[in-house]
């Protein structure tokens, strides 16, 4: 469409200008909090249909940061424009900031039709550039607290860059200082069971070998009996029994 029939569907309030060339129509229930950060993912490449952009989301430009965070609803970091992740360098429209690094396919993923970092990816991203604290445990707890990241993962990664930034690396000092406000009670079981491993590692130990006995009773009371994976399967148990019994403490 030309310039003029444009105009005359704003004139009649059929379509509104999100952004440089990106148009959305008015009926459309595609709600602001995903459409702004679309539209400027469209703007930034004006020439290209959407159908056109790299299939693979690691190869094309994908929403990280702060915006990414607004986007998941993880924390509440603030943000001056918009902020892309992509893996070359490429031009930048108004309001947005383009950081060049590289990306995996799985540090990537589409929210509600927006191609963005994972909740992983982007805690990281903010870890790398010197978020602050508060910033970074508002973050954390809502992504741990909804299940969106691993948390086992999450502290092997962060303990793998730990003397970097000055991170800790104990478990407790490790929740502590990225979820101090976590509630137990509401994590998933598997976030659960490694909250307990980093929190109470020597009641896990205690509680393990009886789950191991019980086990063993379960294959036929032969040692030999133990099937490859029952160390993690015990664990497992251990940490969740350990989990709901004092994940449900108030902590001091």
């Amino acid at each position: 469409m030309d310039d003029a029939m444009l105009d005359r569907f704003k004139e009649f309030g059929l379509i509104r200008e999100l952004d440089w060339s990106v148009y959305q129509i008015s009926g459309s229930s595609y709600s602001p909090r995903f459409a702004y950060p679309y539209a400027a993912w469209l703007a930034i490449s004006p020439e290209t249909f959407r159908w056109e952009r790299p299939e693979r989301l690691h190869e094309d430009a994908v929403l990280s940061h702060e915006s990414a965070c607004a986007l998941i609803g993880i924390g509440a970091v603030k943000s001056i424009g918009v902020r892309f992740t992509a893996p070359t360098e490429r031009a930048t429209p108004r309001a947005v900031r383009i950081t060049a690094v590289p990306l995996t396919p799985d540090g990537v993923m589409v929210h509600n039709g927006v191609p963005v970092t994972t909740p992983h990816r982007t805690i990281l991203d903010l870890v790398a550039e010197w978020t602050a604290r508060d910033d970074i445990s508002r973050v954390c707890t809502d992504a741990v607290r909804r299940d969106l990241v691993n948390l086992r993962a999450l502290f092997e990664d962060l303990t793998y860059i730990a003397d970097e930034y000055g991170l800790p690396t104990g478990g407790a000092h490790f929740v502590d200082y990225f979820m101090p406000e976590l509630r137990p009670e509401l994590l998933s079981p598997r976030n659960l069971r490694t909250y307990a491993e980093l929190m109470f590692p020597d009641k896990v130990a205690e509680v393990r070998p009886h789950v191991d006995r019980i086990l063993l009773e379960l294959r036929g009371g032969s040692p030999d009996s133990a099937a490859k994976g029952d160390e993690r399967i015990s664990t497992d148990v251990a940490a969740e029994i350990v989990g709901r019994i004092d994940g449900a403490r108030p902590r001091h």
